[in-house]
């Protein structure tokens, strides 16, 4: 009996060990911690759930690495391990920008579309997987980019980059690979859940009359797994195509892949017990 019940709480705790409760993919802030009102004057969550973020909050030309102005400034970025609402293990995302994702994508014009989320494993500079967002090409149809579907999660990636690198210099004639901004292409693996507003909102962060477009997003740990994750630790990495304000986030800790992998056996070993106490 005692075997069973110490069983019982391992298997307990693989469960509720992935963080935080389900969020609602609904381009709403709120469920992070984020709200309008009777919030602090930045971007710091005030819920209590093991979120990750990076916070880059400014109001001048100059942004993150190049310049831009409100129109292309990154705010912050969120990150947390979690159950979606059908108890499935998923990565969840949030933005917060000053870039609407409506921008029309016109470099011979000076306007910049938006770019994809691009994740690092290891975090040694090579992105592995990236989640599309598919900018516009076309802002009175709002025409989008052919390449691939929104929302969708690729491996093995090929990446346009943008227009100054990682460390603040301009220099579209060699750019970064440390700074991808968009996807060319890669291998589908599947749909990530994804929100983003395209109206603008102000009364957010210490600059509260800014105006504000927010992006939301969950990913599944098997679409980690099949680009590459082996349960290291990654960057997940964000910027418009032209670069001008990028921002990175390291999310907490999590089971790793095995870990997740020994829940099957966990359930096995259980019922072996109570077969063997029947005995």
């Amino acid at each position: 009996m005692h075997k069973t019940l110490t069983l019982m709480m391992i298997v307990a705790g693989m469960l509720t060990s992935a963080g935080a409760q389900a969020i609602a993919i609904d381009g709403n802030l709120a469920d992070w911690g984020i709200a309008r009102t009777g919030h602090a004057s930045d971007w710091t969550p005030t819920s209590n759930k093991g979120i990750q973020f990076t916070i880059e909050d400014q109001q001048d030309s100059y942004l993150n690495p190049g310049y831009g102005g409100q129109a292309y400034d990154a705010e912050a970025i969120y990150a947390v391990f979690g159950k979606d609402a059908d108890g499935i293990d998923k990565l969840f995302i949030a933005l917060a920008t000053g870039h609407n994702p409506n921008t029309l994508n016109n470099p011979d014009g000076n306007s910049y579309g938006a770019g994809d989320f691009a994740i690092d494993f290891g975090k040694n500079g090579t992105y592995e997987l990236g989640i599309n967002i598919k900018h516009v090409i076309n802002s009175k149809t709002v025409d989008k980019e052919a390449f691939g579907i929104e929302g969708g999660v690729y491996g093995k990636p090929n990446w346009a980059l943008g227009l100054w690198n990682s460390t603040g210099a301009y220099q579209p004639s060699n750019p970064d690979p440390k700074n991808p901004a968009h996807l060319t292409a890669g291998d589908y693996l599947g749909l990530a859940y994804l929100s983003y507003t395209t109206i603008g909102q102000t009364g957010y962060g210490q600059w509260s009359e800014d105006t504000h477009y927010f992006y939301e997003m969950s990913v599944g740990l098997d679409l980690l797994t099949a680009a590459g994750w082996n349960g290291s630790a990654f960057n997940i990495h964000w910027t418009q195509n032209c670069a001008n304000d990028s921002i990175m986030v390291d999310p907490p800790s999590v089971p790793e892949p095995g870990t997740l992998a020994l829940l099957p056996l966990g359930l096995l070993g259980l019922a072996a017990l109570r077969r063997r106490k029947a005995a």
